[in-house]
């Protein structure tokens, strides 16, 4: 038997036991020395036959007296009333013991039966993508869960950065539930530091009925996205012309790092032919234009993609993507 379940029962089985022991033995003690001189006398006088009481409780006497005339004068008149307060006090107490085991066992019965108060064990926030080889970054989904036992509340979930206390908007779910997903817009509120290389320090929240809990501390940190936008338009005083770049940015903009912040990727794809198609890519933020002449090769019914070589350093921060004419890209 689980031991929390045998000290939630725990009351009703002192109420049983209790019950049962008053009955077998402490109901006889009520009236101590009176009582016992009072059955000494029905014992001892030759005209009382008493012999089918096995025990004699105040009641029992009480009730010998009353209806049989020969116990009656055997005792007096001050043996009668005292007799008759200590039968008010053994019932008094009777229905005293009755009600406490009865509480007793209701107590027991109520604390097996009731369920468990919620309780909750935050994890930290996670990655919703399996890429063990990337870091958490404020560009990524974000999965927050949780353990939780007992009632079935609504709850409510949020990050929280635990040296600026700037914090997500709340997220309410029920506990039951166990997780739920942050985007990069929720991020944004929590993720202070925007340098970069930088990192925010985040935990979980969850708050319920009064009660919070907060998990232990993860990095979530900058994300550097590159963008290798094909088809775009570049005017000039001279006219206009079609132009093809491949940028670094933070927060969709480049003033976060260095100014001279330089970076080769390779565009890996397939062919018309179906035969693979590599291309390496180098661009600075200060001239991001590149030159793409391996574009009419490309088999855009199977998406192309992109590969950060250097600096390795930011590989674990790097979030990569196209945006083409012949294949939108929303998260470019």
């Amino acid at each position: 038997m689980d031991a929390f379940v045998f000290l939630k029962g725990l009351p009703a089985v002192l109420g049983i036991v209790g019950f049962f022991v008053y009955l077998w033995a402490g109901q006889y003690r009520i009236g101590g020395d009176l009582m016992k001189g009072v059955v000494d006398k029905l014992r001892a006088a030759p005209n009382v036959d008493i012999k089918d009481y096995a025990s004699l409780t105040p009641t029992r006497i009480g009730q010998l007296i009353e209806r049989d005339t020969a116990v009656r004068s055997v005792v007096n008149d001050q043996d009668v009333k005292l007799i008759r307060l200590i039968v008010i006090l053994h019932n008094v107490l009777t229905l005293i013991v009755l009600l406490v085991c009865a509480a007793l066992v209701g107590l027991g019965i109520w604390l097996i039966a009731r369920p468990e108060p919620l309780s909750i064990v935050a994890r930290p926030p996670v990655a919703a993508r399996a890429n063990a080889d990337l870091a958490l970054t404020d560009l990524d989904l974000v999965k927050v869960e949780w353990d939780a036992k007992g009632l079935t509340e609504s709850v409510s979930v949020f990050l929280e950065n635990v040296d600026t206390n700037a914090r997500t908007g709340k997220k309410a779910v029920l506990a039951d539930v166990r997780s739920v997903t942050f985007g990069a817009d929720d991020l944004h509120d929590v993720a202070s530091n925007r340098k970069y290389r930088g990192k925010n320090r985040v935990r979980t929240v969850i708050e319920w009925s009064g009660q919070a809990v907060r998990s232990d501390i993860a990095d979530i940190l900058v994300g550097i996205k590159y963008r290798l936008m094909i088809g775009g338009t570049l005017i000039t005083p001279q006219g206009s012309r079609s132009i093809n770049t491949l940028l670094a940015t933070i927060d969709d903009s480049t003033e976060q790092l260095p100014r001279d912040y330089c970076f080769s990727v390779d565009f890996a794809g397939w062919s018309r032919s179906n035969s693979a198609l590599v291309a390496p890519l180098k661009a600075c933020n200060s001239k991001a234009e590149v030159n793409l002449p391996f574009l009419q090769q490309v088999e855009w019914s199977r998406p192309p993609g992109l590969v950060l070589n250097d600096p390795l350093a930011d590989r674990p921060t790097a979030r990569l993507c196209i945006a083409a004419p012949q294949r939108p890209d929303n998260n470019c």
